[in-house]
C-alpha cells in the first residue's frame, strides 16, 4: 500500500547533474517510476505525477540545468545516497496548470532503510487558478504541509506521516508491518482523532472515533509527491540496464 533517505561528502553545486550524466547514461539509465516513463534523471521520461480524479500534482520537467541548480547529492557509493532538492510541482485540473507548490525534498537511501521528507511551500496561483480552491480537493490545501516516509528492510516495515493536509489541516499516521496496517487520523485544531486497523486484505476495523462524524476520512496517499529521486539508489543492476554495464 505504501511505497515508498542524510550524510557525508558534499559534492558541490551542480554535482547532481554531473553525477547523473556520468553514472546514468541516457542510453541505458532506468529506474522504477510509478507513472509514465522510467528514468529519474534530467529530461528523461516522466511525467512524475499523482492524481485524485482529474486533479494532479505534477513534477515540473527535469533538465540537466534544473537538477544542477535545484538538487544536490551527498553519499558514499554504493552504501549511502542523500538527494536534496527544491522542486516545483504544478497542480493541474483536467490537464491545465492552475497553480503549484515549491517543495523542499530530501531522499535518503542505504541498504537497510530509506526515508523521504517533503515540506510544501505556499500555494502559487496563476491566471487559471479557480476562485474556489475546493475544486482542487486536497491539492488546493497543501500550503505548509509536511510529509515523511520511512521504509525498513525493503518494505518489511513502513511508516508514513502526513501533516497539515486538506482544508481542515488533518494529520495522518500510517504504520504497516507483517500484513497489518494501523492508521490514525487527527484533527489538531479540535483535538479529536480516529484510529483504524487492517489485517491483510480484510476491511479496516475502527478502533475509536472522537471526530465530529461517524465516518473516518480516507488516507490521501495521493498527496505524497511522485518523486523519482526517492528510488535512486546505487544498485547497478537496477539503474544501468543490468550488471553488464561497467561503472
Amino acid at each position: 500500500m505504501w511505497k515508498s533517505r542524510r550524510l557525508l561528502t558534499l559534492l558541490g553545486v551542480g554535482a547532481a547533474a554531473g553525477f547523473a550524466a556520468v553514472i546514468l547514461p541516457m542510453s541505458s539509465a532506468h529506474a522504477a517510476g510509478e507513472s509514465g516513463g522510467t528514468s529519474p534523471v534530467p529530461g528523461w521520461d516522466g511525467p512524475y505525477e499523482t492524481c485524485d480524479g482529474v486533479v494532479c500534482l505534477v513534477m515540473e520537467p527535469l533538465t540537466r540545468e534544473s537538477v544542477g541548480r535545484d538538487w544536490s547529492y551527498e553519499g558514499i557509493r554504493p552504501w549511502i545516497t542523500d538527494w536534496k532538492g527544491d522542486q516545483l510541482y504544478n497542480v493541474t485540473l483536467n490537464g491545465d496548470e492552475v497553480g503549484g507548490y515549491n517543495i523542499k525534498i530530501e531522499d535518503f537511501w542505504n541498504s537497510f532503510y530509506s526515508t523521504s521528507a517533503y515540506q510544501f511551500g505556499d500555494f502559487i496561483p496563476n491566471a487559471d487558478t479557480p476562485e474556489d480552491l475546493s475544486v482542487l480537493g486536497n491539492f488546493g490545501y497543501l500550503a505548509g504541509a509536511s510529509m515523511y516516509t520511512i521504509n525498513l528492510f525493503d518494505g518489511a516495515f513502513t511508516n508514513v506521516t502526513l501533516n497539515g493536509v486538506g482544508p481542515h489541516d488533518l494529520n495522518y499516521w500510517i504504520m504497516s508491518a507483517a500484513g497489518t496496517t494501523y492508521s490514525v487520523v487527527t484533527d489538531p485544531l479540535n483535538g479529536v482523532s480516529a484510529g483504524l486497523i487492517q489485517f491483510g486484505e480484510e476491511a479496516p476495523q475502527q478502533l475509536w472515533n472522537s471526530l465530529f462524524h461517524s465516518w473516518t476520512p480516507e488516507i490521501p496517499d495521493y498527496v505524497i509527491p511522485n518523486d523519482p529521486f526517492a528510488v535512486l539508489d546505487f544498485n547497478p543492476c537496477d539503474f544501468l540496464g543490468g550488471c553488464d554495464v561497467p561503472l
